[in-house]
């Protein structure tokens, strides 16, 4: 069941997959599929809830639906506060294995009190209908925030594996398997809080005793990231779910799934019989201990994979640990690789639109894009902020600050945060520079503007860092902006050298800027080709 708590709870599946409402695929048994059956036939029937009184939840309208429930976002009149609401269908309430699925759904997820995992409040009934009440979460799901902004950095990666993880280790410890471990099922709040969600195919195995409400054979789950026990339909453990969670970051950093097919069966047969490609060849700007650490989690073997998610979350916050510390050869603590890495070159081609109305569509998809040099910025860009800044957790390590403010991507006080936390760190000027995206988004040029002022100021000092191509790019890219097609085409030209090198986010906007330039200008004095004489094709 994929009845995301979120205010984004659509649900594009991966193609050519057919979906199943959400994209929930399942392989069952002549009983369940019966069953399932009946409910798609039904489904256009299904009754329309909001507005409707359930107990002491009020349904204001409806999130999204799944293949057991439908989600509502409800006001809890008693305590005054948004819920979400898992109301189950009523053509499916007569069976007994569904109803007491949905019914240890709650159950499970009840006792799973965790920082990173969505919570149950209640379980209840009303007018012959069944639900859920749990958290509401505001924010978006990983499988959008992958479609809309693209593989992110490795530690922006690193603190979405690092919650995940956590939440992991704490259900493993109270005998609960997830088995639908996947980028729908994990929820990004606004403050960048990761939260898993939806126990709906948990299995519970307290004390040793598995309670099984499906009967030998059937196998639920999503076969992009089903494990392969559950594919043969094999007894699973918390391993099962280290497997799903490696396929799940395998596309948090690939940008796809390791696996693609015409059908559900074809894919779920490829977990149990093929090697995806290296995580190295598509990724090869990775920590290649990253990639060796995603290879264990996606391990055939259950018994080569990470015994539990508590020795997961050991080592990915060791690497983090690592990484930060600047240490080049890292090896994991009970794994060494013995592939090969094949370094290629990954760039991807961006048609972007120059339509002031969706420039910030593009400023978000950009704010993660490459790699930006570090900058140990030690002249501050203007007063330190004296007010304590809303709703922003101060953290500890710079680079989990920067993490943090990617998550939450338009939020101002976030990427202040960076500046103001962090201010001698080499995530500082890169919190700039997206800040200065941030206020492009937003017409606030001239706020931009100084930003981008101050990199090239910085090169005048001689300072060993440079940011000034950054600078430049961002006057380019304003003058073009404001229709000053001339000055923009002359900026470019007069910083050839510097420009020809760019990366990170301000690439790609310097690539269209080129391109609005020759739209404009009969003879401009800088091409794409000109700036960026190497192909830029996909893999």
């Amino acid at each position: 069941m994929s009845d995301n708590p979120t205010n984004s709870s659509h649900d594009s599946s991966e193609s050519p997959v057919p979906s199943d409402d959400r994209g929930k695929e399942t392989i069952a048994n002549e009983q369940t599929t019966e069953h399932r059956e009946k409910a798609k036939g039904t489904e256009k029937a299904q009754e329309e809830l909001s507005g409707r009184v359930l107990g002491e939840f009020r349904l204001l309208r409806r999130l999204g639906k799944g293949g057991m429930a439908n989600v509502y976002l409800a006001q809890q009149t008693a305590l005054n506060r948004h819920v979400a609401i898992k109301v189950m269908k009523k053509e499916l309430v007569a069976d007994a294995i569904y109803l007491e699925r949905f019914k240890t759904e709650a159950m499970a997820a009840a006792n799973l009190n965790h920082v990173n995992i969505v919570q149950v409040y209640t379980i209840g009934s009303a007018d012959g209908y069944h639900y859920i009440a749990q958290e509401y979460v505001q924010g978006t799901n990983l499988k959008d925030f992958i479609t809309r902004q693209g593989p992110p950095q490795i530690s922006v990666a690193l603190h979405i594996m690092r919650q995940i993880a956590s939440a992991l280790q704490k259900a493993g410890a109270a005998g609960i398997v997830h088995r639908d471990i996947k980028p729908e099922n994990i929820l990004i709040t606004r403050k960048g809080v990761v939260k898993i969600a939806d126990f709906g195919l948990a299995r519970l195995t307290l004390g040793g005793d598995q309670m099984n409400l499906t009967q030998e054979g059937v196998t639920m789950g999503t076969p992009l990231y089903m494990s392969p026990e559950q594919v043969q339909g094999k007894k699973v453990d918390q391993r099962s779910d280290i497997y799903s969670f490696g396929v799940t970051c395998y596309h948090l950093l690939a940008g796809r799934p390791p696996f693609r097919g015409e059908t559900a069966i074809a894919i779920a047969m490829k977990h149990v019989n093929s090697q995806p490609t290296p995580l190295s060849k598509r990724r090869p700007d990775l920590p290649p201990i990253v990639a060796k650490l995603i290879q264990r989690m996606m391990a055939k073997d259950p018994d080569k994979r990470y015994a539990d998610a508590g020795v997961l979350l050991s080592e990915i916050k060791r690497i983090m640990k690592a990484l930060h510390a600047g240490q080049e050869e890292i090896s994991l603590t009970a794994f060494e690789a013995t592939t090969t890495d094949e370094v290629k070159k990954i760039r991807r081609k961006l048609s972007l639109n120059w339509k002031p109305k969706q420039f910030i569509a593009i400023g978000l998809l950009v704010l993660v894009l490459g790699a930006a040099a570090g900058y140990a910025a030690r002249p501050q860009l203007g007063s330190p902020e004296k007010a304590p800044l809303i709703d922003v957790v101060k953290h500890d390590a710079a680079r989990e600050q920067f993490a943090d403010a990617m998550l939450q991507g338009t939020n101002e006080d976030a990427w202040k945060a960076v500046i103001k936390y962090h201010p001698l760190s080499d995530q500082r000027r890169e919190a700039e520079e997206r800040l200065a995206i941030l206020y492009l988004n937003q017409g606030r040029f001239d706020e931009a503007k100084k930003i981008f002022d101050t990199f090239i100021e910085q090169r005048s000092t001689g300072n060993k860092d440079d940011f000034s191509s950054r600078g430049f790019a961002g006057r380019a890219v304003i003058a073009a902006m404001e229709k000053q097609y001339n000055s923009s085409d002359v900026i470019l030209n007069d910083n050839l050298k510097i420009l020809s090198k760019l990366e990170g986010p301000m690439k790609p906007l310097v690539r269209e800027t080129i391109y609005q330039n020759g739209i404009h200008l009969t003879q401009p004095l800088v091409s794409i080709d000109k700036m960026f004489p190497v192909s830029e094709s996909d893999e």
